[in-house]
């Protein structure tokens, strides 16, 4: 059954606000511009079918959906790995912009989708597989490339990060959280295999994935990192189960357990897990602001549209002050905070030491929070002049 009320009267998306188009931001060079546009264009021509698909689905009860979702999800990472567009850790040299910045720039996109002069209607992007892109082209191929050896990086890295197999990275647990000196997760040595022993708790991508970086504690000791190979899901001693998360949707965040899993000791990343879990955290929290600003930027053009067509006690939305200003301060707020974000991923690109820094780890760590809160603000607004409908998802 399809729980959408069809007496709702379609609402218009207003084509072009220039304030909320990033091409026509003036600090992008024209390389990165090239290479938006051609994302733009890969999520039209490419991911939107899939993505409206997924979104339809989200409007159906009492049929299930999960395993057509699960399937869709899978299909739209190989299509983004095809394309370069999956991790940006491969092949550096093929492009003019740097790794970080087209990250980010992917991340920005995929959130908040673009109008489509070609199709005249919005392109709208999903947060949820943006966060399985993030889950498996960041979080688990930057550690992995970053200790790797060569066995490793061709049996672990190349099939996710290339040809799209889906990866995942197992750090938070139920009572630790992401407070990394609580962790409880057993590595224990035997010969050679390892044995794990523990749970995770909200890892993207988990019961999708093919491969997945697990930390934990060897031997009860100090945090290390091991790749495992999750065979298909079928690996045993390993279960994943869905855990359900407000708004993301089509993002298979899971609860993991291993129990008892067997390892080969040769899927060990060399040197300490702190270090190979933080070496990841600045660019991961630059893509997260980067996802936090598309969205925001999507649902400030939702709140401009609907404000500018709704009406309510005989004049339209935009014409009462109480309405207009937010949503135009938050639209000033959101074009300082991107200002920030390209500044940021500009100089991790041309400096890969500041990764290692603590002062642009608190930098881009604050940056992730205000942009957050603008999307969640944004959010409100949105949900404030969509009246009704607002409440009905639709």
């Amino acid at each position: 059954m399809d729980t959408r009320l069809r007496e709702f009267k379609p609402i218009q998306i207003q084509k072009y606000v220039p304030e909320l188009d990033l091409l026509n931001n003036p600090l992008l060079h024209e390389q990165e511009k090239e290479f938006l546009a051609a994302f733009y264009d890969f999520l039209e021509k490419e991911l939107d079918k899939d993505l409206r698909t997924l979104e339809e689905l989200n409007y159906l009860v009492e049929e299930p959906t999960q395993d057509i979702k699960r399937d869709i999800v899978i299909k739209i990472m190989k299509k983004l790995a095809e394309k370069g567009y999956y991790s940006t850790i491969l092949f550096p040299e093929k492009y003019e912009v740097g790794r970080i910045m087209r990250n980010v720039l992917i991340a920005f996109a995929l959130c908040g989708g673009r109008w489509s002069e070609t199709s005249e209607r919005y392109i709208a992007g999903n947060w949820s597989i943006e966060m399985g892109r993030l889950a498996g082209g960041t979080l688990y191929c930057n550690p992995v490339s970053y200790k790797a050896n060569e066995y490793q990086w061709e049996k672990f890295l190349v099939p996710v990060s290339r040809d799209g197999d889906v990866g995942a990275s197992a750090m938070t647990e139920f009572n630790a959280g992401s407070d990394i000196a609580r962790m409880e997760l057993n590595l224990q040595t035997q010969g050679d295999k390892v044995i794990a022993k523990g749970k995770k708790v909200f890892i993207t991508n988990g019961m999708i994935c093919k491969y997945l970086i697990l930390y934990g504690r060897i031997n009860k000791g100090p945090i290390g990192a091991i790749i495992v190979d999750t065979e298909n899901q079928q690996l045993q001693n390993f279960k994943a189960s869905r855990v359900r998360t407000y708004g993301m949707t089509d993002a298979f965040v899971s609860r993991l357990i291993f129990d008892k899993v067997e390892i080969p000791k040769e899927n060990m990343l060399e040197g300490s897990g702190m270090d190979i879990m933080f070496h990841q955290l600045t660019e991961e929290r630059l893509v997260i602001s980067a996802e936090a600003l598309g969205d925001a930027m999507k649902k400030l053009l939702y709140s401009h549209t609907y404000a500018l067509q709704r009406k309510q006690f005989e004049k339209k939305l935009h014409q009462y002050q109480v309405i207009r200003f937010p949503i135009s301060k938050n639209i000033r707020e959101l074009n300082l905070l991107i200002a920030a974000l390209i500044n940021y991923a500009r100089e991790m690109d041309k400096h890969p030491e500041l990764g290692s820094s603590k002062l642009m780890a608190q930098q881009s760590m604050g940056l992730k929070v205000t942009a957050s809160e603008l999307a969640f603000e944004a959010a409100v607004h949105c949900f404030r002049t969509m009246g009704g409908r607002g409440y009905i998802r639709q």
